[in-house]
């Protein structure tokens, strides 16, 4: 199964986790949860915190890999995955962070047409001269 990059990086933390925690590992190790369901999830989550008129939203590495153990811990969690679009960007220290984006905001914005000069420019004035002041 191939991975997104923001998968991987989820999987290769939870991976060390249970290599680190036994008790973890059995919960990781649950038939009903993947990866790409736990990555929406965490979207989801964090779509859920972005307050209202905000277009974007950033979350620490450590914010991330807490809903990413949180998924694996509880049974009941219901995944809806994000209603707008998600990107993955990179942190400065090379760590994974997500962002959320509001399209809607995007699709209502209008192409705005070129304005024309109020100014109409007389034909009959000859260019200005580039003379050098010294």
């Amino acid at each position: 199964m191939e991975f997104t990059p923001f998968e991987t990086a989820i999987k290769t933390y939870l991976d060390k986790r249970a290599q680190e925690d036994p008790q973890f590992a059995t919960t990781y190790a649950k038939p009903n949860k993947s990866i790409a369901e736990c990555c929406k999830y965490i979207f989801q989550e964090v779509e859920k915190g972005k307050k209202k008129g905000e277009r974007c939203v950033g979350v620490s590495d450590d914010e991330v890999y807490g809903l990413a153990v949180h998924y694996y811990d509880e049974d009941d969690i219901v995944i809806v995955g994000p209603v707008n679009k998600v990107a993955v960007a990179q942190s400065t220290t090379a760590n994974e962070e997500t962002t959320s984006e509001d399209t809607s905001t995007e699709t209502k914005r209008k192409t705005r047409k070129p304005r024309k000069s109020k100014v109409e420019v007389d034909p009959n004035i000859p260019e200005p001269l580039d003379i050098p002041i010294f």
